[in-house]
């Protein structure tokens, strides 16, 4: 097979150190040359040296999770000369053929990339990783106040606590007032409830104080405190997390604001879409398709002689899969939406949950479009669009 790139690197990379080949040469026995570094910062600079010393602009990179990042980036910010850099998918990679000989990964990187034969995963500027970083870290933060929450809560019916039972939310306002007061003095008096309980609560004072009648002893009193500040240390990280969200998330206004155009996104749904999938998804994918199979929003083709063995979805990035299903399900709970009309009319035949998918592809398609034409959600046009595809299947 001709050989189409004249000096190109493989690497291969670890959470310690990487294997870096470069093939130099248009000839079927190119020049090889190894090497090995640590992913150090100094070692990530020696990297970069060695690839200018060899005028090496082809870079080839496969790893594991997270650790190309400082290794891409060192390359980007310090080779300023290099042509063409890209991250590959390792699964893709393995299944080319031609791997006949035992040679180690970072010179069959090199081998595929000097024959063009590899394919570049998705890799966003430098902002928009910044804020994919931040949205990934507000949603542990949620995540992890649900868990302390439900934790809370597991507490609270262990000691025969039914504040769950009388409130909506147990760190509500009201909540909030009867726990505090509850670590304190370990038991409420009715008086307690009227005076901690908002007028809004439906239940009576009665039948609060009733759910809440319990006792805790001393230790029990401590470790109930223990977990209140827990809750609100977390509630203050995920403000302060939110103030950062909000300056970093300046660049793409335009493009959070087109979103949030959208029914069922707000700007912190938007701002999430945008950083997994960038504020130009056309620079990247050529279709809305293909961002859709990118974000395992589409159907697996499991198909042999001709049986069909599997349609479900592919893993693709959970983190904007998830996002998108939780959008949808506010999408078509907003009346007379196109959404919601198509998921009411179709979620008996599909079922609830197929039918929450594929709003949520429609919804990333439409993502899709309108950061690449650069307009706004216009919903009489959505319910048009709507309304003639309805009369045209009939």
């Amino acid at each position: 097979m001709e050989a189409l790139l004249e000096c190109c690197c493989g690497i291969d990379v670890h959470k310690d150190v990487l294997q870096a080949c470069i093939l130099r040469g248009l000839t079927d026995n190119p020049e090889i040359i190894h090497a090995k570094f640590t992913m150090m910062p100094e070692g990530l600079e020696a990297m970069v040296q060695w690839l200018l010393q060899h005028d090496c602009k082809n870079i080839a990179m496969e790893s594991t999770g997270v650790y190309w990042r400082p290794v891409y980036e060192m390359i980007e910010e310090h080779h300023s000369t290099h042509e063409l850099l890209m991250v590959v998918n390792a699964h893709h990679m393995r299944n080319v053929p031609g791997r006949k000989s035992d040679v180690n990964d970072a010179e069959w990187i090199a081998k595929l990339l000097r024959h063009k034969l590899l394919q570049a995963s998705f890799v966003p500027d430098k902002l928009t990783r910044n804020l994919r970083e931040y949205t990934r870290i507000y949603r542990a933060y949620v995540q992890e106040k649900s868990r302390y929450l439900n934790r809370l809560e597991k507490f609270l019916q262990s000691h025969g606590i039914k504040l769950s039972t009388v409130v909506s939310d147990i760190y509500g306002v009201s909540g909030r007032r009867l726990l505090i007061k509850l670590s304190e003095t370990g038991y409420l008096l009715p008086v307690d409830v009227i005076e901690a309980v908002s007028t809004r609560i439906k239940k009576s004072m009665a039948e609060i104080h009733e759910a809440v009648r319990g006792r805790l002893s001393s230790v029990e009193r401590k470790l109930l405190k223990t977990l209140l500040t827990k809750v609100d240390q977390i509630h203050r990280e995920i403000e302060e997390l939110l103030a950062d969200i909000h300056e970093v998330v300046q660049p793409f206004q335009h493009a959070t604001q087109q979103l949030d155009s959208i029914p069922g996104i707000d700007i912190l749904a938007a701002t999430t879409i945008v950083a997994e999938i960038s504020a130009k998804p056309d620079q990247h994918f050529s279709t809305g398709a293909k961002l859709c199979s990118w974000a395992g929003l589409s159907p697996r083709n499991d198909e042999s002689a001709g049986k069909v063995k599997s349609r479900k979805i592919l893993h693709g990035n959970p983190y904007v899969k998830s996002i998108l299903c939780q959008v949808a399900w506010a999408a078509v709970r907003v009346r007379k939406s196109a959404f919601s009309l198509w998921f009411w009319s179709h979620q008996g035949k599909l079922g609830m949950k197929k039918a929450i998918i594929a709003v949520a592809r429609k919804i990333l398609m439409l993502c899709y479009k309108l950061l690449k034409s650069g307009e706004f959600y216009d919903s009489n046009i959505a319910l048009k669009a709507h309304s003639s595809l309805l009369q045209y299947n009939s």
